[in-house]
């Protein structure tokens, strides 16, 4: 009789034989077969790892950081995607406002509380453009402080489901302003939309920290940024052409299948990444004594009680402000949207009436903005990634202790402080003495360079100082730049009439390189930042 050899099929699992199923003692030898146990032990395998399409929460333990690089880069792209929603979502549909306007029957000041900065940003596209309309909108409110609530609850209760039901929300806001059949109608579903698609501008920092080491977070985030970066330059030249050939309601329903498209890769091709600080029981598999069982269950069963029983603050993110290193970062960051919001809603009035420019064309200017911030985001990303890694390894053979803080400083990060005055002082002489406006777009280049260059890093080090909090302080971060960006949107044309383009612009420089201060700060109390948050944590 022959000898029992192995055949594997196609249909086999390699790794499942290789490991659990049999073993041949010899090429001629006899086939081991699993038993009842090996064979448990592999049905329990399979009922852990859950697909990701699963709407239930997944049971898998392993580490996120332990993905494949290409899983990874699925997860970010999947993310940045959601990131780019909101705000494409603000200016897609600013060329067909006067359309809308029409259809509605509305005044400027009604159609306006569905915008995201004052009048005078939006209707460039009408002849006379009204001085007297300065509203800060619904859109720009619920986009600051929603990512509070959801960064809350998805750092409690993890990423995905949170994404889920976000954009879910958002696709029903979305298809309801496409169908709307009055003004009123319409600004309360953008801000049922705006609650929705606002999740990702901070969840999306929360699953970057969870799948990235810190030596690899500064790149992911220049990739993850460069979806919001571009959104709002390129959202009027899609919506111009949308308005143009299909009418406004078209610019909605392009929203509504890009944020249920978007959904769908967060249904199938987003797992959760987020895993408690602790890790869970689940890990353990000793068998415990009978003394120490009993004992371990009653502490697990009461604190599963206390969990359930405690009240869960939905605005608790903005405790992070309580940290002196955190509050000074974000001080930073907002100023920064501060003064790019008075050169944004300026930048439009200016081009349109002082250089005499369609809507179209105007929305072609911003491109070159975008550009910049897309090159200044990526090198900002890689380069804070080397000084990090760098520093760690030179700590590390001199036996330091290793601090976010180490991420911060450099040559090109400096020289972008000096950059971002240099750049706004121009921009705003070129504008002043009226030269050829072909200046004030390659001013407009160098300064989106250098404003993201301290950006994209500052984002990356805030959450390298709280990684189970991710998502809470990143929305710490967009509360207050957004709030500062309503500001700085609100007195932008009264504050150049006052002063000119020439000194506001220059202004605006000094006042950014004067908040610059706040990171020497920030650099220099390295010990006692790590201090803090240890003892909270402790």
């Amino acid at each position: 009789m022959e000898p029992t050899t192995r055949v594997l099929s196609n249909q086999s699992t390699k790794s499942y034989l290789e490991r659990e199923l049999m073993v041949s003692l010899d090429a001629n030898g006899p086939m081991i077969g699993p038993n009842l146990e090996t064979m448990d032990t592999h049905r329990e395998e399979e009922e852990v790892i859950k697909p990701a399409w699963t709407f239930l929460p997944s049971k898998d333990i392993s580490d996120p950081k332990m993905y494949s690089k290409s899983k990874k880069n699925t997860i970010l792209f999947i993310v940045a995607t959601g990131a780019v929603i909101s705000p494409i979502s603000t200016t897609i549909y600013l060329p067909a406002l006067i359309n809308m306007q029409q259809d509605f029957n509305a005044t400027d000041i009604t159609l306006n509380a569905s915008c995201k900065v004052p009048v005078q940003f939006f209707f460039f596209f009408d002849s006379v453009i009204t001085d007297n309309l300065n509203l800060v909108s619904i859109f720009t409110f619920f986009t600051a402080f929603f990512p509070l609530v959801w960064a809350t609850f998805g750092d409690i209760y993890g990423r995905r489901r949170i994404y889920l039901i976000s954009f879910f929300i958002t696709v029903i806001g979305s298809v309801c302003c496409a169908l709307s059949v009055n003004a009123e109608m319409f600004i309360a579903f953008r801000a049922v939309s705006a609650i929705g698609s606002s999740s990702a501008m901070s969840m999306g920092a929360g699953t970057i920290a969870d799948i990235f080491e810190p030596y690899e977070r500064g790149r992911a985030f220049s990739y993850y940024s460069c979806g919001a970066l571009i959104g709002p330059a390129v959202g009027p030249i899609i919506g111009g052409y949308l308005n143009e050939g299909l009418g406004w309601r078209s610019n909605f329903w392009f929203l509504s299948i890009l944020c249920f498209c978007t959904w769908l890769g967060f249904v199938f091709f987003l797992p959760e990444t987020w895993r408690p600080s602790s890790p869970p029981a689940i890990i353990e598999e000793k068998e415990p004594t009978s003394a120490t069982s009993s004992t371990s269950s009653t502490v697990n069963q009461d604190t599963l009680d206390k969990k359930k029983r405690r009240f869960i603050n939905p605005i608790g993110a903005l405790k992070l402000f309580l940290y002196p290193n955190i509050a000074l970062t974000i001080a930073f960051v907002g100023v920064l949207f501060f003064v790019l919001y008075l050169n944004n809603t300026n930048f439009t009035r200016t081009y349109t009436i002082q250089y005499g420019m369609k809507s179209g064309i105007v929305g072609v200017c911003y491109l070159p903005s975008a550009v910049g911030s897309m090159i200044g985001g990526i090198l900002a990303g890689r380069m804070s990634d080397r000084i990090y890694m760098r520093r760690v390894a030179k700590a590390k053979a001199e036996e330091q202790e290793i601090y976010p803080e180490m991420r911060l400083g450099g040559p090109i990060f400096y020289a972008a402080l000096f950059l971002q005055l240099a750049a706004f002082t121009a921009f705003g002489w070129c504008i002043e003495k009226n030269v050829h406006f072909a200046y004030g777009l390659v001013c407009q280049f160098f300064l989106g360079l250098a404003l993201m260059l301290p950006n994209i890093t500052l984002s990356a080090y805030m959450v390298d100082c709280f990684r189970k909090k991710g998502a809470s302080v990143t929305a710490c971060n967009n509360f207050a730049r957004y709030a500062m960006a309503g500001v700085g949107s609100l007195i932008a044309s009264d504050i150049l009439r006052a002063l000119g383009s020439g000194i506001l612009f220059t202004l605006c420089g000094c006042f950014l390189l004067v908040a610059s201060v706040n990171l020497l700060i920030v650099t220099k109390y390295t010990k006692k930042w790590a201090l803090l948050r240890s003892r909270d944590t402790s």
